[in-house]
């Protein structure tokens, strides 16, 4: 449900914080973007400036293609409420969309991650590229060797900070994405993406000789288990963007399960920015025919949260679809080997009603109470393990509150995935924070995030934050795939 339009136009065009809100033809109409439509790659992109040791390095955020505008206007906001510097620091912040899906942050004065939240993850980002060096070089090796030297160099204060981390971080944990601005698109095979393939095998065999992180991970059977957790956590990734054949953007992190400034941890395998898809990107096409396309949303979540509800054994309670009609949620869950417990007033298709792994519920979504809750107002002190609530229903912001009041401030399941619809042009962001907030007090890790496949709406996720997750991507494999393998 809730279909709705892509948002934004403005290619390649620069605005700074105080612009916001004077002249919504440069913002292309806000999250709906009425009249915005699919954009083309310009054919002469603006290029940031080379950086040199401690210059001010820019940021680049991914998103779905046409709600470049809408993230400018998000980031902005942050900037405004966030930054310790006033006006002045504002003042320096140059925000641009050079190509179709990509937002690039500049300051003149400062690196933008210091005028933004450590890890920020923005509602509209699919990827975060923090504090990039710019570089340029003719040959494959000649970049290659001047991302890793830029990234890593003893006289650039960031690169002598962060070098002895990477150093002893474990093997395995370092993920290389090489990128294209097509890419952002969706594009099946992106111009330069050979090139840029190429260039990241280059950085792979050159940090392979001195960093382990950039090795295989390998199984140490004399490990203790406070070792291996470790390790399973901590994770780097270096994005390489090819801007132009002979220019390159580079980013090195270490990916953060904080999201937010609460420092709330997350469990299973969340990480901003996100170590599993490249560009923040997902492939979740199935084949066979689906009762309705909306699953691309709830399988986008899964690869988000890097978990997915078990499939079925005996004891484990079945997952509530709330507003599961014409049935695209259920029939994704039960290609997981999920049972599900799916509620509308309007029956499933056909082939859902007659799954005797799906039992269905006529009645008001928001009115339902699971089987293993006695009435409505139980409240438990902890949600029983592993027990998820999904929903694609059509409800607004405050509505999703409501909702999330009941099963998150009664504890009734350990796991929630909500799309929240909005109305008109404007993006109502107290309302959907608000809605974030009520999951946060009741001891809940919450996101909202505008995957490749939301439209006028996003998909906000909710995670008990009281235990860890004990299967990860490995053993509770999921659908589909990186859209771009890194």
């Amino acid at each position: 449900g809730g279909d709705g339009g892509g948002g934004g136009s403005g290619q390649g065009k620069r605005r700074r914080p105080g612009d916001a809100g004077r002249d919504s033809s440069r913002r292309g109409g806000g999250a709906t973007g009425r009249g915005g439509g699919q954009r083309r790659s310009p054919v002469n992109a603006p290029l940031p400036s080379l950086t040199s040791p401690n210059s001010p390095r820019p940021s680049y955020f991914t998103c779905r293609h046409t709600y470049e505008d809408t993230l400018s206007e998000e980031v902005v906001r942050e900037v405004t409420s966030y930054t310790l510097g006033g006006r002045e620091a504002i003042d320096q912040l140059a925000v641009s969309s050079p190509h179709p899906g990509l937002v690039c942050l500049q300051c003149s004065r400062n690196d933008v991650t210091k005028l933004l939240p450590e890890h920020y993850n923005p509602t509209y980002a699919l990827q975060s590229m923090p504090d990039c060096v710019i570089v340029k070089a003719e040959s494959i090796k000649g970049l290659a060797t001047s991302i890793t030297n830029a990234l890593l160099d003893d006289s650039d204060s960031r690169g002598d900070a962060i070098k002895p981390q990477l150093w002893k971080a474990p093997r395995g944990s370092l993920s290389i994405h090489a990128l294209v601005p097509d890419m952002f698109r969706g594009v099946p095979n992106p111009l330069m993406k050979r090139r840029s393939y190429k260039i990241a095998e280059e950085v792979a065999a050159q940090l392979k000789k001195v960093c382990p992180a950039a090795r295989p991970a390998r199984v140490d059977t004399d490990a203790t288990d406070v070792d291996k957790e470790d390790q399973k956590d901590e994770k780097w990734v270096l994005q390489i963007l090819l801007l132009e054949p002979e220019v390159a953007a580079a980013s090195l992190t270490k990916c953060s399960t904080d999201h937010r400034a609460d420092g709330t941890s997350l469990p299973c395998s969340w990480t901003w920015p996100n170590w599993n898809l490249p560009g923040g990107l997902a492939k979740v096409d199935i084949e066979q025919v689906m009762p309705s396309s909306a699953y691309r949303k709830l399988l986008e979540s899964f690869w988000y949260m890097g978990d997915r509800p078990p499939a079925f054994y005996a004891g484990v309670p079945p997952v509530v679809d709330l507003g599961a009609s014409p049935g695209g949620w259920t029939a994704s869950l039960r290609l997981l080997g999920c049972s599900t417990l799916s509620v509308d007033r309007s029956p499933l298709d056909g082939s859902l009603m007659k799954d005797t792994m799906v039992e269905f519920v006529e009645g008001d979504a928001f009115r339902f109470v699971p089987s293993w809750i006695e009435d409505e107002n139980t409240e438990l002190e902890s949600p029983p393990e592993d027990t998820w609530m999904v929903s694609d229903v059509i409800a607004y912001p405050e509505r999703v509150s409501e909702t999330l009041e009941n099963w998150c401030g009664r504890k009734w399941v350990s796991r929630v995935i909500h799309t929240v619809k909005f109305q008109g042009k404007g993006i109502p962001w107290d309302e959907l924070r608000n809605a974030e907030e009520v999951a946060r007090k009741h001891g809940y890790a919450c996101l909202t995030k505008h995957f490749f496949n939301n439209k006028n709406e996003v998909t906000l996720m909710a995670i008990d934050t009281s235990r860890k997750c004990e299967r990860g991507l490995v053993e509770k494999p999921l659908l589909g795939e990186p859209m771009y393998p890194p």
